[in-house]
């Protein structure tokens, strides 16, 4: 208890903030492998139908209707020596880097076996996944209140989070030598178990801390259906989770098609694409600095707009380009914009929070994460449900090594034209968030005087 006492009453060190940082890390690097090369796998080399592939995904989705806000509630109802989100994610840990190495087992030749197998997979993988995502996530506003604090773990995040996006491409395209072929997959899945594994160790030893102050705030929590009803009537919440869905469905149908898009496109193979996917990211790390600033300048809702506008207006030329190297300064064009749209989406969420705190004495992180990770997920089904629609409408259900015109030009609008109007409907959303920079300030102020009242309250 003094240990907890001395860290929230003097701030927490490097160490601490950048283990925080480190499950950003392991998290971004196994979900988007996951999502990028699990289609890719059970399309080209499994070759299971898109149709069923479709089927499980919507599947899936109904399990995470429950699943996501079940585990925020009880993470926020949770009271054990070792905190409330830190027991979810040591049990965890070890079934979703299991998983990563079984997904790639597959039994061949039977459609039926091969649509359960991906069915099965995919419900377990979300489920211990969202014990490590979902807590996780819940820790960051609840451990780090002001804006600069804010501000600067969340550049660790996003630094951290961006080096294991990077990795999620390039590492692949060293064991992944051609998309038909089984045996890359599987090792691809090894490496990345361990490596997710270290960093989680990492986190779990020295950053993975929670606030005495709010030792006592499972006993207020909702109940599941009260939670879920109070959530959505929130009309910050609302909006950014309609924000978070987008943007998770922009990410996800360029993860999905951009092995196929590098490929059938411009002709390269999979480490060239793994390649430019890459420089997309790095480019996006570098810029979280500028963004960094522009938030603490402008605030988030101006800085999210500016990037939502810079990604869009460098991603046009996907619609005629042909050459690989053109795409490379494409690319590195979209970097700017997309590097800021990391940094803002998982910073603002902490305002709505924030918000909430001051007008019930209680954080409810769980639930409200739990509602975003189910929209997550729907996400990914809408993002399968597109691209296999496209697929269809193009005479490409099932998988053709030579695609002709038409299944071209269903590539070309899967990268530009529907994350575009992905991209169109956030900026709308974005115009009704109600949280200026203004008003974060006031509520900054507030919520450090009602934090000082709990915790000498408890203490």
């Amino acid at each position: 208890m003094n240990q907890n006492k001395d860290r929230s009453t003097q701030g927490f060190g490097a160490l601490q903030k950048w283990s925080f940082g480190s499950i950003s890390f392991g998290l971004f690097f196994i979900n988007s492998a996951f999502n990028t090369w699990v289609f890719s796998f059970y399309y080209v080399a499994v070759g299971l139908d898109i149709a069923l592939i479709m089927l499980a995904y919507v599947l899936w989705t109904i399990w995470n209707a429950v699943n996501d806000p079940l585990i925020g509630y009880f993470s926020d109802r949770t009271h054990t020596r070792w905190g409330r989100r830190k027991p979810y994610i040591m049990l965890g840990l070890i079934p979703v880097l299991i998983i990563e190495i079984i997904l790639w087992l597959p039994p061949v030749g039977n459609q039926m076996l091969g649509f359960i197998y991906l069915l099965t997979m995919l419900i377990c993988y979300d489920t211990f996944y969202t014990m490590l995502a979902l807590p996780s996530d819940s820790l960051f506003p609840e451990l780090y209140t002001s804006v600069e604090e804010r501000a600067q773990v969340n550049t660790i995040r996003q630094v951290l989070s961006t080096v294991g996006l990077i990795l999620a491409f390039l590492v692949p395209g060293f064991f992944i030598e051609e998309l038909e072929e089984m045996s890359g997959y599987l090792t691809n899945g090894i490496v990345t178990s361990i490596i997710v594994g270290i960093t989680m160790l990492i986190f779990l030893k020295w950053g993975a801390v929670e606030r005495v102050e709010f030792k006592e705030d499972y006993k207020q929590a909702f109940s599941f259906f009260g939670g879920l009803k109070y959530a959505l009537k929130n009309k910050g919440f609302v909006f950014y989770t309609l924000m978070f869905f987008l943007y998770e469905y922009v990410l996800l149908v360029l993860a999905t098609t951009v092995p196929l898009y590098g490929k059938h496109v411009l002709g390269v193979g999979t480490f060239p694409t793994s390649i430019m996917l890459g420089l997309l990211f790095i480019v996006g790390i570098v810029t979280v600095i500028i963004w960094r600033k522009l938030d603490v300048k402008l605030g988030s809702k101006k800085g999210y707009f500016i990037s939502i506008v810079a990604y869009f207006v460098a991603s046009i030329p996907l619609l005629f380009i042909e050459t690989y190297e053109i795409a490379l300064i494409v690319v590195s064009l979209m970097g700017f914009g997309f590097g800021g749209m990391l940094y803002f989406i998982y910073l603002i969420i902490a305002d709505v929070i924030d918000e909430d705190e001051l007008k019930t004495g209680v954080r409810h992180e769980g639930i409200f994460f739990g509602i975003t990770n189910f929209f997550m997920r729907l996400s990914m089904v809408l993002s399968i449900l597109t691209v296999g629609l496209v697929f269809t409408a193009s005479g490409w259900g099932d998988y053709q090594p030579s695609p002709g015109v038409d299944e071209i030009f269903g590539l070309r609008l899967l990268v530009f034209l529907f994350p575009a109007i992905a991209l169109g409907l956030n900026l709308i959303c974005l115009k009704f968030y109600p949280f200026s920079k203004s008003r974060v300030e006031d509520i900054k102020q507030q919520i450090t005087e009602l934090h000082n009242q709990k915790k000498e309250k408890v203490t």
